[in-house]
């Protein structure tokens, strides 16, 4: 069997589980659409032992009710899954996502919209679709159609995202700067084996009052040789208005993340160019 007949057999697998994607969301069938999504909130927050090993997001016990009965139900919840929470505060309103009958697999969303069609397998598989197919010409018709195919999508998709970027990077521009103090509360440490070497991974847990008085705990990496997340440390908290996950320790690192991204992507559409020109002109 040649490397034709493969990639024509990864199309028509990767076709066929696209359509059976689509189907299953067309008939509202798909575990997204079956999930159930409600607001709620955050009920319980709390700090962790100084000193104990590593966990995932913030320990915290969150309540929504239940849309058959009207109970409401408060859980604890660990970011094992789902959209990690950077900062956390007692009544934070939030996106609840569970499976039906199911309220203690809960877990938190970006917003109750987003992936309510379970279309993301599907446009997956259509992807998978086009890389096999763009494959299977290369290897027909020469590397050129490579670098066509690949360069083409990538500038395109990478464009949009840019477009996405500069605005999401002005509108956080444009909101004030909000300076609090705080102090670091917790240093959670795990060591990590993979069989061929050891790490050690450090989480700081920071506690501050937000410019409207409300207690909150933030997470966030710790560096051993950063005076600022040391245990005890008192530290002065930076974040954007309305953006508090996203707060920081040094405000020199918020205002040049959103510059770095810019510039990634920026690279990305580049690349995405001059493939696509390199791709042409080798034909």
């Amino acid at each position: 069997m040649d490397w034709h007949v493969v990639l024509l057999l990864w199309c028509a697998g990767c076709g066929v589980l696209a359509l059976i994607g689509y189907g299953r969301s067309l008939a509202g069938v798909t575990r997204a659409q079956r999930a159930v999504r409600v607001p709620g909130r955050i009920a319980e927050v709390r700090v962790p032992e100084h000193g104990g090993p590593d966990i995932p997001g913030i320990p915290m016990a969150v309540a929504f009710p239940d849309p058959g009965t009207g109970q409401e139900h408060v859980l604890p919840h660990m970011s094992e899954s789902g959209f990690e929470l950077g900062a956390v505060w007692v009544g934070r309103e939030i996106a609840v996502v569970h499976p039906p009958g199911r309220p203690e697999r809960f877990e938190i969303a970006y917003d109750l919209e987003s992936g309510q069609h379970g279309l993301a397998w599907p446009h997956f598989m259509v992807f998978l679709l086009y890389c096999g197919l763009v494959a299977d010409t290369a290897v027909l018709q020469g590397y050129p159609w490579a670098l066509l195919g690949a360069g083409v999508p990538l500038a395109v998709v990478m464009s949009f995202v840019l477009r996405d970027e500069i605005r999401l990077t002005r509108r956080d521009a444009a909101r004030p700067i909000v300076t609090v103090p705080g102090r670091v509360a917790a240093i959670l440490t795990s060591v990590h084996d993979d069989g061929e070497s050891v790490w050690t991974s450090r989480a700081a847990f920071v506690t501050f009052h937000t410019g409207e008085g409300t207690p909150a705990v933030g997470r966030l990496r710790a560096d051993p040789k950063d005076p600022n997340t040391r245990y005890g440390a008192d530290v002065t908290v930076h974040y954007r208005a309305g953006n508090l996950d996203a707060f920081t320790l040094d405000p020199a690192d918020g205002r040049g993340s959103g510059v770095r991204d810019i510039a990634f992507v920026a690279l990305c559409v580049l690349l995405g160019v001059a493939g696509a020109v390199a791709g042409a002109l080798l034909l």
